[in-house]
Formats: C-alpha cells, structure tokens, sequence
C-alpha cells in the first residue's frame, strides 16, 4: 500500500477533501433535476382570496441578484480577508466549501420539500387562468375544489412554478448563505470575546438584514405567503450553522478565527507537516492552528 501512497503532502491535502468537493457537484447536479419533477398537484378552489393576487413577471430580487448576494458576495469577501489579509488560503478553502455546502444543502432540501407539498403561491389563480366550458371560472361548485385540468394557462413553467409555494427558495438559500457569512465574520472578529465593541455586531448584522429584506420581497411581490418565508429562513438558518460547525469552531470560540485542522496534518511526518504549511498558509504550532477536538492544543499562549 506505500507504494500507492501519493507522496506530495499539498497533493495528499487537497484529496482528503475531495469527497466535499465531489458532494457539492452531486448536489447541484441533484438540484437541476428536481427542478424538472413535477410537484403535486393540490386541489383548490377559485374563490380562495389568498390566491388572488395578481401575477408581475417582475421580480424584486431576481435569480441572477439572489446569487450574487447569497453566494459571490460572501465568496469575495471570504477570499479578500483569507488570502489577501490571512495569507492563508486553508482558510479560504474550508469558508468556501463551508459556504457551498450550506447553500447546496439547504438549496436541495427546500426543492423537495416544494415539490412534495404543492402549495399554490398567493397569485396561483392569476397563473392558471381558470377557464370551464369556455368561460372563466369564478365561483366553485358545492362541496367540490377544483384541479389543474381548469387551468388554460399555456406555460407550463409559470403553471408549475405556481405550485412550489412553500418553503421559499430565496427565502431559505439568502439564509442559508448571508447567516453563514455572519457566522464567519462573528468568527473572525471575535464579536463574542466580551469586550463589547459595538461596531462588531453591527457589522454581524447587516448581511442578516440582507436576508430579512429579500425575504420580504417574495411577500411583496406576491410570491409566497409570510409563513413560506419563515420556514424558509428557518431551514437556511440551521443548515447554515450545521455547515459552519463542519469547517470551524464555535463563534464563542477563543480560537474562533481559526478553521479546523485539516485532515492531512494526523498522518504526516514532520518534513511533510512543513511543506503542507508552506502549501496551505497555516503554522501548526504557532497559534495559526488548532485542533479544538483533541485534548492537545498548540497556541501562542502556549508557546
């Protein structure tokens, strides 16, 4: 089995990663497929007022801005503060992979969750354009909800969609994102070193008042209902503490600044261990690398 042995530590590095790597490709892959399922299809009725309103093609923030804020923003932030002031592109790599993750998974998770519920967003009926035996329907029958086959609505995109109201995508994916970005500025300011500056938690803060707006904004626009968004923010909330936690200590940390060790430092001989500190911009044993999962800490202090 040595002789297998990929000699190059930078090289043994970035291959123990690769399965995070590989994981994030399959998710968005997965994404892209789910989007083309067709989501169930719930019964209703056309004199549901909190279906009623009017259908804008015109969003607020549309996909295109919804990306740059939740997903390029955090990412150039995250490489102008770990390569261009920590010199340390370790710590790029773990906030990036921690970022994609976060978004990845929130992302699948909220399209199986709209596909399998089929809740009709509040302009539904404006979409399907509800039409029996040649006139437009208004008034349901006694006892009876009505299907998609009254609907005349001739794209079916704009009809499908129409059916993926809970929980809201840009609802979940802006927390998903901005709440982990949040996180790794807490992480990298210490904002919970008990000092007290107030300038901290208002930085912490704006990106999450960036989530909150483009929350709003779906209920504005008349995309989902205000429960859609909360289940949203709840679901891009924990997926974006789960995926910080995988890559970095807790906020409250000490050491919060610092990503986990990396998973190549255990097995290494110590002329590797230097060449992969060379390689990734971290010193093991100077402060600038702790394994907080051990019972053995190297630290400044401890030097």
């Amino acid at each position: 089995m040595e002789r297998f042995r990929i000699k190059s530590p930078s090289t043994r590095f970035y291959c123990s990663y690769a399965f995070d790597w590989i994981l994030c490709a399959v998710l968005l892959v997965l994404f892209f497929c789910l989007d083309r399922v067709e989501p169930f299809h719930r019964e209703f009725s056309v004199e549901n007022t909190a279906i009623m309103y009017p259908l804008d093609q015109k969003e607020t923030v549309p996909i295109w801005a919804l990306v740059l804020i939740m997903a390029v923003f955090p990412a150039v932030l995250m490489l102008v503060v770990s390569i261009g002031i920590r010199r340390s592109p370790y710590d790029f790599h773990n906030g990036l992979l921690g970022l994609l993750l976060s978004v990845l998974l929130t992302t699948i998770f909220t399209q199986v969750m709209k596909v399998t519920v089929g809740k009709h967003r509040p302009d539904f009926l404006a979409r399907c354009e509800p039409i029996l035996n040649g006139a437009p329907l208004t008034q349901d029958r006694p006892l009876q909800l009505w299907t998609v086959d009254v609907c005349s609505q001739t794209d079916k995109h704009i009809l499908k969609d129409g059916m993926r109201s809970f929980p809201s995508g840009h609802a979940s994916t802006a927390f998903a994102g901005l709440v982990y970005l949040a996180l790794w500025m807490s992480g990298k300011m210490h904002v919970f070193d008990r000092k007290g500056y107030s300038l901290k938690p208002v930085l912490l803060f704006m990106p999450i008042v960036a989530a909150i707006l483009v929350a709003i904004s779906r209920i504005q626009d008349y995309r989902h209902s205000a429960i859609d968004v909360t289940w949203g923010a709840i679901i891009g909330i924990i997926f974006a503490v789960f995926s910080y936690l995988q890559y970095y200590p807790s906020p409250t940390s000490r050491n919060s600044h610092i990503p986990h060790p990396c998973r190549d430092f255990s097995n290494s001989h110590l002329d590797d261990v230097d060449h992969l500190e060379d390689a990734i911009g971290i010193r093991r044993n100077s402060g600038e690398f702790i394994d907080e999962s051990g019972a053995q800490e190297h630290s400044l202090e401890q030097r």
